[in-house]
């Protein structure tokens, strides 16, 4: 808005015209001929900004979608195994869980919460610190682990591995031996089945987060666009008074904010993890609220039919 000001006084002090100040300008001026001659190939110029801004906004939101649908995946894979677990638990005669069969939910339900965790912190720069040896005795200092976890995930094997497959691991091993004759889960073909093929396809799905984030847009594409809604808003000034006069000033001041809002808000779906530090209190999806959601559901089941009616 300052650039068309600037231009529009500028004219109006060194230019002779010939029409008032709110009206538009003499199209038959030699200042106002060439200037408009120009605002032509500017108007040109918008179809193929308004076009490629809006389907690169498109894209990135889609790249966004598809990064938080994976994060409701995991909390539901995860949902799954605990209810799965919980309903095939054995039981007493009083239809509560047999020892067994609340310590193996205990076990895998911390074992879940931990490879969430550590899901998220590997991905997520504001996390990392969980996956450091000073964020892990935190966890152990508040009882988010037992000190034998805590002495696996700092042994060379576990770190060379990931502490995020370490702890699916332990969730499957755990399971498997639960369903074992007087592991506390009944010993059902089918029940082992269908946890196993849930925790593969949790594998499956986390994973394909890293692919999500390593290949959410070249970033000679993004420069481009970059370029082209700068040249757009540069140019607007000059081509838009021969049109409009002193209403230019007000209506590239219109333009701008909502060519550069949607470039902005483009650039801000192409990291939904914050991990650029492109823009603070953004539109990111809340790690925060994935872990303590999931972390919730993973008694969730457990305790929802703890004692059944007799």
């Amino acid at each position: 808005m300052v650039i068309t000001a600037a231009i529009s006084l500028a004219i109006r002090r060194r230019v002779d015209c010939n029409w008032g100040l709110c009206m538009a300008p003499d199209p038959s001026h030699v200042v106002i001929n060439r200037m408009a001659t120009f605002g032509k190939g500017w108007h040109y110029t918008m179809g193929l900004t308004t076009f490629i801004l809006t389907f690169f906004l498109s894209q990135s939101y889609g790249m966004w979608r598809e990064l938080y649908n994976a994060g409701r995946k995991i909390q539901g894979r995860l949902n799954d195994v605990g209810m799965l677990l919980a309903t095939s638990a054995d039981r007493d005669e009083e239809g509560r869980y047999t020892p067994a069969a609340e310590k193996v939910q205990d076990d895998v339900a911390r074992a879940s919460r931990l490879f969430h965790t550590f899901c998220w912190a590997s991905f997520a720069k504001s996390f990392g610190v969980l996956l450091t040896p000073r964020g892990m005795s935190r966890m152990l200092s508040r009882g988010l682990m037992t000190q034998s976890e805590f002495i696996t995930l700092q042994g060379a094997d576990a770190k060379s591995a990931g502490a995020k497959h370490v702890c699916m691991e332990w969730m499957m091993h755990r399971a498997l031996k639960g369903m074992k004759k007087g592991g506390g889960i009944e010993d059902d073909e089918a029940v082992k089945h269908v946890v196993l093929e849930e925790l593969c396809a949790l594998r499956g799905t986390y994973a394909g987060i890293g692919d999500i984030l390593e290949g959410r847009m070249p970033l000679a594409y993004a420069h481009f666009v970059q370029i082209l809604v700068d040249t757009f808003l540069v140019t607007a000034p000059v081509a838009l008074y021969a049109e409009m006069g002193v209403w230019s000033v007000f209506s590239v001041g219109v333009i701008t904010l909502f060519y550069s809002g949607l470039l902005s808000l483009a650039k801000i779906f192409l990291d939904p993890l914050g991990n650029d530090n492109f823009f603070n209190d953004s539109v990111n999806c809340d790690i925060g609220v994935f872990i303590r959601e999931s972390n919730a559901g993973s008694t969730r089941w457990k305790d929802g039919i703890s004692t059944l009616p007799v």
